[in-house]
Formats: C-alpha cells, sequence, structure tokens
C-alpha cells in the first residue's frame, strides 16, 4: 500500500513541473444590477492601462454574450502572467488617487446594498502542450466571440488523465479542425475542483459549428477517446459564451 501511494504521488505531480508556462487568474464578479455593472466597467477601464505597466502579460475583460450565455450583469477579468506571485503583486499598480476617482462609483455602494453578490477567483498553471496564452488577432467579421469551458473531474487522477489527454494529441485535433484556443489551464485553486478550464475563439456562429462538427467526427477523437485510459476522465462541463468589454485588452 505504500508503494502504491508514492506511485500515484509522483504519478501525479512530477510531469506538470516539467516546463516553464504562464499562470492564469480569473476572477468572475457577480455584480447585482446595471447600474453596478457600469461602475465596474469605469473602474476597470481605468486599471486595465494600470495593469498592463506591470509584469502581466495580458489582461481580458468579458461579459455574457446574451440571455442565455449567463448573467450579463457579470464581469470575468482573465490576467496572464509568468508567476502567481507576479499577478498578486500587480495590485499595487492601482494604489493611486487617479484609478480610486475612477472607481468612487463602484466603492461606494453601502454593506446594505454592495455592488456584487460575491467574487470568485480560480487560479491555474498552462498545459504543457498550450504554455502561453495566445491572443486573437484583429477581428475583421466584427462577430466574433469567445467560449469559457471548464471540464470538472470526479477524482485527481482523472482530472490528470484529462489534462494528458489535451497535450498528448487532443490539442493537435483542436488546431486541425479549426478549433482556435486562447488558453488552456489546470485549476490550482478555486471552486468545484478538480478541474481544467479552456477558453476558444470563434470568428462566427458558422465558424463555431463548422469546427466543432469537424471535432467530433475526427477519426484521430474517435479513437483517442476509446483508449481506456480516458475512460471517465470528465464528471461535468460548464460552458459560457462570452464578449469582450470595450476596454478588454483581449478581443
Amino acid at each position: 500500500m505504500k508503494r502504491l501511494i508514492i506511485t500515484f504521488t509522483t504519478f501525479i505531480f512530477i510531469p506538470f513541473t516539467a516546463f516553464a508556462k504562464e499562470y492564469y487568474e480569473l476572477r468572475t464578479y457577480k455584480l447585482n444590477s446595471p447600474e453596478k455593472a457600469a461602475a465596474f466597467d469605469k473602474m476597470m477601464a481605468a486599471a486595465v492601462p494600470l495593469l498592463a505597466t506591470t509584469e502581466l502579460k495580458s489582461i481580458g475583460v468579458f461579459k455574457a454574450r446574451g440571455d442565455k450565455s449567463g448573467d450579463k450583469n457579470w464581469r470575468y477579468v482573465l490576467k496572464s502572467c509568468s508567476s502567481l506571485d507576479a499577478i498578486a503583486e500587480s495590485s499595487s499598480a492601482l494604489a493611486n488617487e487617479g484609478f480610486l476617482e475612477q472607481a468612487r462609483d463602484y466603492l461606494s455602494y453601502e454593506k446594505s446594498d454592495p455592488s456584487f453578490s460575491r467574487i470568485s477567483i480560480s487560479t491555474f498553471v498552462a498545459f504543457d502542450g498550450f504554455p502561453e496564452l495566445i491572443s486573437p488577432g484583429k477581428d475583421e467579421g466584427g462577430k466574433r466571440y469567445f467560449e469559457l469551458r471548464t471540464y470538472e473531474s470526479h477524482n485527481e487522477l482523472k482530472a490528470y488523465m484529462k489534462v494528458k489527454m489535451f497535450n498528448d494529441g487532443e490539442l493537435d485535433i483542436f488546431a486541425d479542425v479549426g478549433l482556435k484556443g486562447l488558453f488552456f489551464g489546470r485549476a490550482l485553486s478555486g471552486e468545484n475542483l478538480p478541474n481544467l478550464t479552456y477558453m476558444l475563439v470563434y470568428d462566427n456562429d458558422d465558424q463555431k459549428k463548422s469546427a466543432w462538427s469537424s471535432f467530433i467526427k475526427s477519426p484521430a477523437w474517435e479513437a483517442m477517446k476509446a483508449e481506456e485510459m480516458y475512460k471517465d476522465t470528465v464528471s461535468k462541463i460548464i460552458s459560457t459564451f462570452l464578449v469582450p468589454t470595450a476596454y478588454s485588452q483581449i478581443r
């Protein structure tokens, strides 16, 4: 039994430290009304240029694409950096009077009427096969949107195997069929662990449908998902469709 435990621990944790990869923080602000969301947007529009002067590599701020994609008042803030320390230290850039003036409306709500119900925070380390966030180029058609996808697993070994599945071939299949990734990360902290989260970029609805249809029909995917070691790696999928705010760096 002792040997099994040592082997299991080594099997899960050693491969994740083999390469230098980016880290991500995803904050979900569950804002309570359109007015409070507008106050948040005013604050974050001032924050993004200040955060861009820190070691953060990319900053994206998103909202629900439509009524069926979640609460339109919520905001999703994605940060990428070379270390978790740098993400934590980036907030020091906001300690100036100019920013606090822009944040006044957001920060002025009383205890009895807060601006948000809660803020949830998750951190991730990038996959070996997708070590850096790839920001999309210019949106030529004006119909671009994003999909945030979270795959939960029922235990740590299955969560590891799903990440392995991506690294060992699923990422290549995505690229082959036109599923364009923004980032792929294994959750280090946050809600509903263990899980992995990634974001895809679609040019428009037709491109999304075509790419997923090609993926489902792909012989490589059919063969991969049939492998016994990848059985039951995902217990739940959560999908949210998003569009960038006007001030988001990632567009």
